[in-house]
């Protein structure tokens, strides 16, 4: 057992459960907004310099893959920012294995692990190798397994807390079909489209595969986490990545991004989509699918606030994070529906002595309507 374990079942656990009741009336505040009650706004706040966080160590991104201890203690040090700060953000924690997971359940493909980054599909198939392949193909590969693993220990091991636990990361169909053929992706969307299609649909069934297990072990009643503060309703459990999305033309857009996300969101029922960068078709189009329920970006500072929560605003859907170029006050000023709702998951990072003071002026601003 690490040394670290027992500072964690001593001290850290029995700490986290007293504030079990304080998270899950943060969920159900949540959950609240997400219904579009009036004058509900969540403030996701995490604290940078939590000192119960410094017993914990860093182990490199590659070890924590092949011991359940590491990737607990990993997960758990991260929870610690949203878990020991006020506010309305609901900690959580998952397996952390790698964006390509999921397609390791087809073709063999194994992902390679770094030391100092996250995994990634060094391997991928060719076109051919795609054509040939079908759906009944897709079974429990060695890495998925563990990632499994991994959640089953982890919500034994915070049983009690009210940290929760979501699911392995999930990428859009998109970025899977990218993962699975490299950068001959983006040659077949001219050369073989009917390639690209099959590489699509395949990744819709690996990613309806792999969340079906996810969940089977998270069992959500009321809402799933995410990323250590925002839960999701059971209704509309998904978050999807289209970072490859940001690449492509419109017409590619709407040929392969829009009915295969959409099929992928239908079937869980819904979600938000992320991505990082910039495509002004691409955020047209986001808000226009029937089961997208809000946006998050990994660039923010390139989308304009006031037409991102405005144009989300119309579609009844929501932004989930912050835009560094606007203050607390006029993101909230921005966020304010006309039927007094609000549609931001506003999200902060700050230190201890910070916190009180970004409190009062979320308060404050949620209060005045000047």
């Amino acid at each position: 057992m690490l040394k670290e374990m027992r500072y964690i079942e001593t001290e850290l656990l029995p700490m986290l459960r007293e504030r079990a009741q304080k998270h899950e009336q943060s969920a159900q505040k949540q959950l609240r907004q997400w219904n579009r009650e009036e004058g509900v706004m969540s403030l996701l706040l995490h604290v940078t310099d939590a000192p119960q966080a410094k017993p914990l160590p860093d182990y490199d991104l590659s070890e924590i893959h092949f011991d359940d201890e590491k990737m607990f203690v990993s997960q758990l040090k991260a929870a610690l920012s949203s878990a020991l700060a006020e506010g309305d953000a609901v900690p959580s924690v998952r397996a952390n294995a790698g964006c390509g997971a999921i397609n390791t359940l087809l073709g063999g493909l194994r992902q390679t692990f770094f030391a100092d980054k996250m995994p990634w599909l060094l391997e991928h198939l060719t076109t051919e190798q795609i054509m040939e392949l079908s759906e009944e193909a897709i079974s429990e590969s060695e890495e998925f397994r563990r990632a499994l693993e991994q959640m089953r220990y982890m919500k034994a091991m915070l049983k009690g807390t009210g940290i929760g636990l979501y699911p392995v990361d999930l990428q859009g169909p998109v970025d899977m079909a990218h993962l699975f053929l490299g950068n001959e992706f983006f040659y077949a969307l001219y050369d073989e489209p009917e390639a690209v299609h099959k590489a699509l649909q395949l990744s819709v069934a690996c990613g309806i595969y792999a969340m079906e297990k996810c969940f089977e072990i998270i069992a959500p009643e009321d809402y799933v986490c995410h990323y250590n503060d925002l839960i999701l309703p059971a209704q509309t459990p998904l978050k999807l990545s289209e970072d490859t999305s940001t690449l492509i033309s419109r017409a590619h857009l709407e040929e392969f991004m829009v009915p295969y996300t959409e099929q992928l969101l239908s079937h869980f029922g819904g979600g938000y989509i992320h991505y990082c960068g910039d495509n002004r078709h691409l955020l047209e189009l986001v808000p226009r699918l029937k089961n997208n329920i809000g946006l998050n970006f990994g660039n923010p500072e390139r989308h304009g606030a006031k037409t991102v929560l405005q144009t989300l605003g119309r579609r009844k859907q929501c932004y989930y994070g912050s835009f560094p170029d606007c203050t607390i006050e006029e993101q909230i000023a921005l966020a304010r529906r006309e039927d007094g709702s609000f549609n931001q998951y506003l999200t902060c990072s700050c230190t201890l002595a910070q916190q009180q003071e970004i409190i009062d002026r979320f308060a404050y601003a949620l209060a005045s309507r000047g």
